[in-house]
């Protein structure tokens, strides 16, 4: 390969990147339920082991920790289905909120812009013209949850065969490096578990802080709305904003702008108790991935796959950067994809404490 020149080099490879992200785009429908089944394996594999130390067959174990797990999972839903039917007995009360309110700031702009009601239906058409591509970033979404009966079905393979998976690897790699694929398996059963019980350690907490909060403010359908945004704080980085954005438009358009503000104040809150305090100290430090990488490849994985793929492509990072750490040709990348060599210039909660000691 290196006597091709640069520039052919790097073409062959940038059209390969590009036939891979089709190929993943294209079989989205295999795919997406079967990388949902194998985080969901992470997930319950240190259960699994528990249990099948304990002398209880691996069968009867992958059935106990399944269904056990679909019946959190369907009383969670009923729960969320039982706060939305509230919500939609009230639907005519709302609409006429909402109505209310829209002649509200159509007055309002008007008085204080000069915005006349023509400008203004002109505006509000095309936001329901941008409406119709979330319609249809969210219907290719629910296209997804068609095939979520597979999930399960796969998470039980995956948990039973997961011996017949690791000697695969070891018949596949080289005999010198088996110690590193090793130490990549069991690196990336320790850090994935870990990473996603933290991560929905932090998502219920973040259910009670958000209801709490929005219940204090005078916000109806207070656990509805707190639901919503912890929902969103599940994509890092960017799913705080949507979901606080989405709680703050909700509550404009049905309540008072007075009210979102206080959805405002308590965002900046929940922001910082979130940033400081719960991820920190309960997802740890298991997934080191700058910010920059992390942004990035959440909208890569929003336009690959949709909501589906901006939740899932964290942890799949962090096994990429585990891989890439553990393999010499590929340190750099896993550097690049890390928190490390710029601490000099981080601002943590401690350096603040340090400086304002001074």
């Amino acid at each position: 390969m290196e006597k091709y020149p640069l520039a052919l080099r790097y073409l062959v490879r940038l059209l390969l990147a590009f036939t891979i992200v089709a190929a993943l785009i294209i079989t989205r429908q295999l795919l997406v339920p079967l990388a949902l089944a194998v985080l969901f394996a992470y997930l319950l594999y240190p259960a699994a082991q528990k249990l099948e130390q304990k002398s209880i067959p691996r069968i009867a174990t992958n059935f106990i920790l399944i269904i056990g797990s679909i019946i959190i999972v369907v009383g969670s839903a009923y729960g969320v289905i039982l706060l939305i039917t509230t919500f939609t007995d009230n639907l005519p009360a709302i609409k006429d909120q909402v109505d209310t309110n829209i002649t509200r700031f159509r007055w309002a702009l008007g008085r204080t812009f000069g915005v006349t009601a023509e400008q203004l239906d002109s505006i509000v058409e095309s936001i329901k013209g941008s409406g119709e591509y979330v319609a249809q970033f969210f219907t290719g979404t629910a296209n997804t949850v068609l095939t979520v009966g597979l999930i399960p079905v796969y998470t039980f393979l995956l948990l039973f065969y997961r011996d017949k998976f690791r000697t695969f690897v070891k018949i596949l790699v080289p005999e010198r490096q088996q110690n590193v694929a090793q130490s990549i398996i069991d690196q990336a059963a320790n850090v994935v578990p870990s990473y996603l019980k933290g991560l929905f350690i932090v998502f219920f907490i973040l259910i009670g802080i958000n209801s709490l909060g929005f219940y204090l403010i005078g916000i109806e359908y207070a656990l509805l709305v707190g639901l919503m945004a912890a929902i969103f704080n599940l994509i890092p980085y960017l799913g705080t904003v949507i979901g606080y954005g989405v709680a703050f438009l909700f509550v404009l358009a049905t309540q008072s702008p007075t009210l979102a503000l206080g959805v405002v104040v308590q965002f900046f809150i929940v922001q910082f108790i979130e940033n400081n305090i719960l991820t920190p100290n309960i997802t740890g430090s298991y997934v080191e991935i700058n910010p920059l990488v992390t942004i990035l490849s959440l909208i890569a994985g929003g336009m690959i796959w949709g909501l589906p793929g901006m939740f899932m492509v964290i942890p799949y990072l962090a096994i990429l950067k585990i891989i890439c750490e553990n393999i010499e040709e590929l340190k750099p990348v896993g550097y690049l994809l890390g928190t490390r060599g710029a601490e000099e210039h981080s601002l943590t909660l401690r350096d603040i404490k340090d400086k304002l000691s001074w």
